[in-house]
């Protein structure tokens, strides 16, 4: 039996049973929680309610619990205590979105509203056999979903099915196995995602006759940032004198839900890099060192005066990501690239192209990149590896061996 409803208190301070909770996420929004109901089984229902800051959530809190002290605690019918959606959806909001940053929620529940639940959100949970998954990730595939897609919506599913083993919901988890098949054309993945070789010299020579977009590209193609990392940097995290660079913050897109759990609004603020590996410093190029120290001396005749190195030339305050985004397409259709698939994070993969192209070091490479590990880079640039590097690793070892098999 659920249990009895108490009065909402009106003087501050812990709140008690029934009142909600409320509680800071990582990613710093607030977040509050309402039971609102009971399943049969005795299980609470809780309707989760997202702000910006604590006093906007205890409001909404608040307002929620009133309302169901007002109309009571809404049922579940038995059905719907074995239906898929229903403890996903369930499973998502209490377990995984509190832990995660906004804009990779905002990410995930487009997953499962799109795709998962699409395509299976109205079956028993029970129904959801090991031969239906297979069939449905075999159709993402066949249909072109991005595979780092269809990978995040596999772990998804994977997480899910074993909290409901836990919970005896299903005996075994099905996703256990489950095959994600490789495209025919997989190799080939990856190979648009640096300048074309034949295309290098003539893009650059371009981009040195742009005053602003020079010192960006420049930068993006001998530091390999990413973009929301160029965007963050500040002159304090530069050095021109020591030729040193460091990656300390990134851009960072926020994300506010409405009670159902749809995008509300998103903005951009100042956070953590990617990954704890973004947090680099090292070297930059004395090309690097030449454009930053032209672009510095191009805002002060120019009067454009901000702590960011490439700032909004008109406000001197951040440079959004669609700003930036926008100035390289109009280069792109300027030049008549469009053919090209060009985009801020082809500059970033042509750095570590060069570099690989070159032979260097694939841990240097990832270090540099702010990757995790070596693999990562290898992976994503495996393409790099072509014959011609295979040609030179056989002259490598012909020459390294030849006295010793005389």
């Amino acid at each position: 039996m659920p249990p009895k409803l108490k009065e909402p208190r009106s003087k501050t301070g812990r709140r008690g049973n029934n009142e909600g909770s409320i509680f800071q996420r990582k990613d710093g929004r607030w977040c509050g929680m309402v039971t609102v109901g009971y399943k049969t089984d005795g299980k609470p229902i809780r309707k989760t309610i997202y702000g910006t800051n604590r006093q906007e959530v205890a409001k909404a809190v608040t307002a929620t619990t009133n309302e169901v002290f007002a109309n009571g605690y809404i049922s579940v019918s038995a059905r719907d205590e074995r239906n898929f959606h229903v403890l996903m959806q369930e499973w998502f909001d209490v377990f995984v979105a509190p832990g995660i940053e906004s804009q990779t929620e905002a990410n995930r529940r487009n997953m499962l509203k799109n795709h998962i639940f699409k395509e299976m959100g109205s079956l028993d949970i029970q129904n959801v056999t090991l031969e239906r998954l297979q069939k449905f990730f075999n159709g993402k595939v066949k249909s072109g979903t991005a595979a780092d897609s269809v990978n995040k919506m596999k772990n998804l599913l994977k997480n899910f099915f074993a909290y409901a083993v836990k919970k005896g919901f299903v005996q075994e988890n099905p996703m256990l196995e489950v095959v994600i098949r490789k495209r025919i054309d997989s190799g080939d993945e990856g190979k648009d995602k640096a300048l074309r070789q034949e295309i290098r010299q003539q893009v650059y020579a371009w981009v040195m006759d742009n005053t602003i977009l020079k010192p960006i590209i420049i930068t993006f193609s001998l530091t390999g940032l990413r973009p929301q990392e160029l965007i963050a940097l500040e002159w304090k995290h530069v050095n021109l004198e020591t030729k040193m660079i460091s990656i300390k913050q990134a851009l960072k897109r926020v994300v506010e839900f409405d009670d159902e759990g749809n995008v509300a609004s998103h903005g951009a603020v100042i956070g953590k890099t990617k990954t704890p590996k973004g947090v680099r410093s090292f070297v930059i190029p004395d090309l690097v060192v030449d454009a930053l120290k032209g672009w510095a001396n191009y805002c002060a005749e120019n009067n454009i005066v901000s702590d960011f190195v490439f700032p909004n030339t008109k406000t001197g305050g951040m440079r959004t990501y669609s700003g930036l985004r926008s100035l390289l397409n109009r280069f792109i259709k300027t030049h008549g690239l469009e053919d090209e698939k060009i985009t801020l994070y082809t500059f970033r993969h042509t750095f570590a192209t060069v570099l690989l192209e070159q032979r260097e070091n694939p841990k240097i490479v990832a270090s540099l990149m702010g990757h995790k590990k070596a693999s990562t880079t290898l992976n994503i640039y495996s393409h790099v590896v072509n014959n011609d590097v295979y040609e030179k690793t056989a002259h490598t070892l012909d020459g390294a061996f030849a006295n010793f098999l005389k």
